[in-house]
């Protein structure tokens, strides 16, 4: 059952978390320069995005405001070599941009704050 519910939420996860990455720009000098850095601890997971791409992810994150973060500054080789690894990382954290005053907030949707990576530590060879 418990197989059944990660995947579950893996999958669904991916499918929101797809809509996310394709919206977020390469932010600038000034906003990596502004935005607040933070150190997390959490497992690396990986998720399929709905355009075939992958999205790695930080959940069960310890330290910061969310429990989930999506992974950014680093090649998805670095995280690969650590899917199911938990993990301790620091770098700026950004929040994820506003649907707009327009458009209705869709409760399906999850939009995890992406974090920066800087540095990356393993803690744990599996996550738990």
């Amino acid at each position: 059952m418990r197989f059944v519910t990660s995947t579950l939420m893996a999958c669904g996860l991916a499918a929101t978390v797809s809509v996310f990455a394709q919206e977020q720009a390469a932010p600038s000098q000034s906003e990596k320069e502004q935005a607040p850095k933070a150190t997390l601890t959490g497992c690396v997971v990986q998720a399929k995005t709905t355009d075939g791409g992958t999205a790695y992810l930080l959940s069960k994150a310890e330290g910061g405001s969310a429990q989930m973060y999506v992974l950014g500054g680093s090649t998805s080789s670095d995280w690969s070599t650590n899917v199911n690894k938990k993990v301790e990382v620091t770098g700026a954290v950004q929040t994820p941009p506003d649907t707009g005053k327009d458009a209705p907030a869709d409760p399906k949707v999850l939009r995890p704050p992406m974090v920066m990576v800087e540095s990356v530590k393993v803690v744990a060879q599996a996550c738990t």
